[in-house]
């Protein structure tokens, strides 16, 4: 007996540091585990021998190497073998699988009609960092119930999630390495029976991905029998498991709650739709639903934020949900209550619930009047201020996510050492790129060799060398499906080591074809990359030689941070015409979407720097054409790069207009008299500002800007602006112009009004955070809110927290308009909005400066409203969401999307300015997509802590939890941060 135990302990301890060490490094890189199990309910003990897989089962591998229901097992590869017996074995798979339980059915402990499940009382505690999730699939036609008294129990091995079923029961459950060990040597030692009799045929570590529908569990009460001792008692009873995830399959599909064929009343609800208690159900018979959260493990390789059920359970009685804040009632989080947010009592609840229609009292405010295209008028109505606040009615319904394409950040990213190289780079991407479309950023080598830009990047482009460390992260970003174009760079060395070195004299002129270009004359690189054998050096012009071409290998592998390799296929697709040398090279991953391109002709050499040597100027002055259009060929052909097909108009600035009621602007221009120059002129920061009543002195420019006081712009209705605006004094003054700089240019450094608004059709110059830049396209929604705020108030003693009104104000302005409750808006923090986990479509910046006794808050936003590139836009989700649910919503208008915004912004400030800061948190945690999430904090000497994130303090600085139990705020200026990817660092 010792001797056995000591045996099976020893197998278990092996397997746990075997499985361990195949598991380290990154979740998303590591590989599934797999079981296989189904033949060993055919092998006979006296084969139990070491074989290898036999060629019956290599004919169906798709069958074999990963589950019908992952969603990428196409790309299933096998990775380790780690034991075998007969048919069946445990390996590796890469790359790890992925299941979608969108359509599964959630688990419900205990009423789960499920029979196989009657004595779960499920794991109490896993190890966190060792966690994971199995698919286990069981075969419902292989059913012996007259062993289940000898079966394993899966309770024993984990914590259910979810179910479905088709030709298997399929189940997802939360479980450790730990217990997956025991599981698998339970089942390698011939225990392949769970429960009930169920063979088992498959155990399989996924990611899991979605929410899983749930169900009025009442109704089920009359299926359980725990008898099903007959065939036809169990082939019953199968079908109508399968009949249920029919109809949670369908329900899911159509994002809608369905009613389960020849099961009355049975009500099966996708994720995103409420729970609501069907006509037929009385008021005081209303289901209570029991559900459990926590956060599972994220992977970066998806956008899906993903939550699964546990046996930490969390109640939620759904007919008093509407109290709640969480619009995401299905699923509830699990979030520490950051320290800032006190409860609110029962008996203000009550009192603030009483008051229906406070909000709309204040929307009632302000009674504009119809204000024409001819004439500048709205008026106002007086009324006492708000002195009471009301909870505003939250919708139970989840927002849904319709909008699924894939987007890239926009930004292209340079690195180069050399100041000369750098310019030229960015000369020639500024030629061939859309202005609209992407942003040149040029990364520092301290940048360069941190991963924080990796997923930020849609193309990076190097010049000359880079060293070894930085070519390993560009390696990391090629693998995991980067764009790269290496420009006379040792990087291609890095990639390609069997390419040698034969070195040229420097500056040399030769002649290259790449596609329909040839015989071009432009200069080479002082070393040239080429297969062996090498050749010691270039010819001369003036030498007649003839060389074979030589034939460069057509794959290469290289190691990722982790050790895993990679292949890569390569093609030339450019050749140096004396020597036959591959000139241009394309590297595409064989795994990834992952490209580079490597040229060894210096394509971003602008001709004007070789002026003083005649005869390469004129050479390349004759090349310089099609110079651009092989750089532009090469961006769009191969790396995927939106390039432009014609040439662009040159921007022409236009005049801006002065909107809103006659005397509110005769009051803002008499207290700026003092400040204005003769002719009404006002200086700003960057910008002249002149006030004009008839006649324009000279046209607008960068430096420039005429602002009509008598007259309204042809592409802004003021009757629709003015007439859905609702507030007392933001936005009822409006400087408006077709194509400006920037709208922080007007406002910067001058205290102009309370509430005036800056609006661009169109930017040229748009403002980001820090240093970067705001991509302004037509359609983008773009203004500058001007707020005088008083020191002593609320937000004066707390004024960072404005930039997190504001885009509160914005995301709840438009999901608050009736019917758009679904569109998926969040917050990212501390100043972008989102839809999706991944997409950015607004931003916003604040500056401020003191005029005693207020501040001066200037608050830049961003908007895509209806501009589908570089992203996409509000009124692309809201067309997504009418083809999903079949609906006809209305696109927004430019013209109401600003009076809704400035509407909600003035209804939070005065909000949070009489006390109810609180108020704000629920508006602010019901959109913010940060929920529970981890993240690692770096401090400036290097050392790193991972964190919680709790929410934001009062000041809006990021509140986070230590390992140790510790609180501490992370503030977002000086720091570099990607909350998605989980790191913050000092810059």
């Amino acid at each position: 007996m010792y001797t056995a135990t000591a045996i099976q302990t020893w197998r278990i301890s092996s397997l746990r540091a075997r499985l361990c060490a195949l598991l380290q490094g990154k979740k998303h890189d590591n590989p599934s585990i797999m079981l296989y199990a189904k033949p060993l309910a055919c092998v006979n003990e006296e084969h139990d021998s070491i074989s290898s897989p036999t060629n019956s089962e290599n004919e169906n591998t798709d069958h074999f190497m990963s589950s019908s229901l992952c969603q990428n097992k196409s790309l299933a590869k096998l990775g380790d073998l780690l034991w075998n017996r007969g048919d069946a074995r445990l390996c590796t798979i890469y790359p790890q699988q992925k299941v979608d339980i969108s359509e599964w059915l959630v688990y419900h402990h205990p009423d789960s009609f499920l029979p196989i499940f009657k004595q779960n009382d499920g794991i109490t505690s896993l190890a966190e960092d060792l966690k994971m999730h199995v698919l286990v699939e069981a075969d419902f036609n292989i059913y012996e119930s007259c062993i289940s008294t000898k079966s394993m129990k899966l309770e024993d091995y984990g914590s259910i999630v979810a179910w479905m079923a088709d030709k298997n029961l399929n189940i997802i459950m939360e479980t450790d390495l730990d217990l997956i060990t025991k599981f698998a040597i339970a089942v390698m030692e011939g225990q392949y029976h769970i429960n009930n009799g169920l063979t088992l045929t498959r155990i399989l570590s996924v990611l899991v991905s979605g929410y899983p529908c749930t169900y009025n569990t009442e109704q089920l009460h009359s299926l359980t029998d725990n008898k099903l001792r007959g065939i036809e008692e169990w082939e019953t009873y199968v079908t109508k498991l399968r009949l249920i995830s029919d109809t949670a399959r369908l329900a899911s599909q159509k994002n809608k709650a369905m009613e389960a064929e020849e099961i009355p009343d049975l009500l099966i609800y996708p994720a995103d739709v409420q729970m609501a208690t069907d006509e037929k159900t009385e008021a005081n018979n209303k289901p209570e639903i029991l559900y459990n959260s926590t956060t599972l493990q994220k992977s970066s390789e998806s956008s899906d934020s993903i939550h699964s059920v546990t046996n930490e359970t969390k109640s939620m009685r759904l007919d008093n949900a509407s109290n709640l804040d969480n619009s995401d009632v299905l699923i509830s989080h699990d979030v520490p209550e950051p320290d800032h947010v006190s409860p609110i009592k029962s008996d203000i609840i009550k009192e603030i619930l009483d008051k229906d229609k406070l909000k709309e009292d204040h929307e009632n405010i302000v009674e504009p009047t119809a204000a024409t295209n001819n004439q500048d008028n709205d008026s106002t109505k007086t009324a006492e201020p708000v002195t009471a606040l009301n909870f505003k009615s939250i919708s139970l319904k989840a927002a849904v996510t319709p909008y699924s394409k894939n987007h890239k950040p926009p930004n292209v990213l340079i690195y180069s050492e050399s100041a000369v190289s750098l310019n030229n780079v960015k000369a020639v991407l500024e030629a061939v790129l859309g202005t609209d479309k992407y942003i040149l950023y040029v990364l520092s080598r301290e940048e360069a060799r941190s991963d924080i830009w990796m997923e930020q990047a849609a193309l990076v482009v190097v010049s000359g060398n880079v060293g070894a460390e930085i070519s390993t992260q560009l390696i990391e970003y090629i693998v995991h499906g980067g764009k790269l174009l290496a420009l006379c760079s040792d990087m291609l060395h890095t990639l390609l080591p069997s390419f040698k070195t034969a070195e040229v004299r420097e500056h040399e002129l030769v002649h290259f074809s790449y596609g329909k270009w040839k015989h071009v004359r432009m200069m080479h690189h002082i070393f040239c990359y080429q297969a062996s054998p090498v050749r010691t050096r270039f010819s001369h012009d003036s030498e007649d030689v003839t060389v074979t071409a030589m034939h460069p290998p057509v794959s290469a592998t290289v190691k990722d941070k982790t050790g895993k390799t990679h292949t890569f296929g390569i093609k030339v697709l450019g050749t140096e015409e004396t020597w036959h040398t591959p000139s241009i090279i394309l590297a595409s991953s064989t795994d990834s979407e992952g490209k580079a391109v490597f040229s060894q002709i210096h394509l971003e050499a602008d001709p004007a720097q070789y002026e003083l040597e005649e005869n390469k100027f004129n050479a390349l002055k004759q090349s310089n054409v099609a110079r651009l259009e092989i750089f532009s060929d090469l961006l769009s052909v191969h790396l995927g790069i939106e390039v432009k097909t014609s040439p662009e108009t040159p921007v022409k600035y236009t005049p801006a207009f002065f909107l809103g009621r006659h005397e509110l602007k005769l009051e803002m221009l008499e207290k700026l008299k003092a400040k204005m120059q003769p002719n009404d002129v006002l200086k700003m920061q960057n910008l002249e500002i002149q006030f004009c009543k008839k006649n324009i002195d000279k046209p607008a420019s960068s430096s420039f800007l005429p602002v009509m006081l008598h007259q309204c712009p042809d592409n802004f209705s003021t009757i629709e602006y003015f007439e859905s605006l609702k507030t007392k004094e933001l936005g009822r003054l409006v400087i408006y112009a077709d194509v400006l700089t920037s709208s922080m240019d007007v406002v910067n450094g001058q205290t102009l009004q309370h509430g005036l608004v800056v609006i661009a059709r169109q930017q040229t110059q748009g403002k980001g955070r820090s240093k970067n830049v705001w991509l302004s396209p037509k359609g983008c929604a773009m203004f500058t809110l001007q707020l005088h705020i008083p020191k002593n108030s609320n937000i004066g003693t707390h004024v960072s927290i404005l930039q997190h009104l504001v885009i509160v104000g914005i995301v709840s302005a438009v999901t608050s308009v009736p019917e758009y409750e679904g569109l998926d808006l969040k917050v990212k923090w501390p100043n972008d909005i989102y839809t999706g986990k991944s997409t950015k479509i607004g931003g916003i910046i604040v500056t401020s400066h003191y005029d005693s006794p207020y501040i001066i808050c200037n608050a830049g936003v961003g908007v895509n409203l209806s501009n589908s590139t570089p992203t996409c836009c509000i009124n692309d989700l809201i067309e997504e969401y009418n083809k999903v649910h079949k609906t006809k919503l209305p696109p927004l208008s430019y013209e109401r999307y600003f009076a809704l915004v400035f509407s909600e912004i003035e209804y939070l400030l005065n909000i949070v300015q009489s006390g109810n800061m609180d108020y704000f948190f629920q508006y602010y945690y019901k959109y913010w997509m940060h929920d529970n999430a981890e993240v690692t904090v770096v401090s400036k000497n290097g050392q790193s802590e991972s964190v919680k994130i709790l929410g934001i303090d009062d000041y809006g600085f990021l509140k986070v939890r230590g390992n140790k139990g510790n609180s501490f705020s992370v503030q977002p200026d000086g720091n570099s941060y990607d909350l998605l990817k989980g790191l913050i660092a000092p810059k």
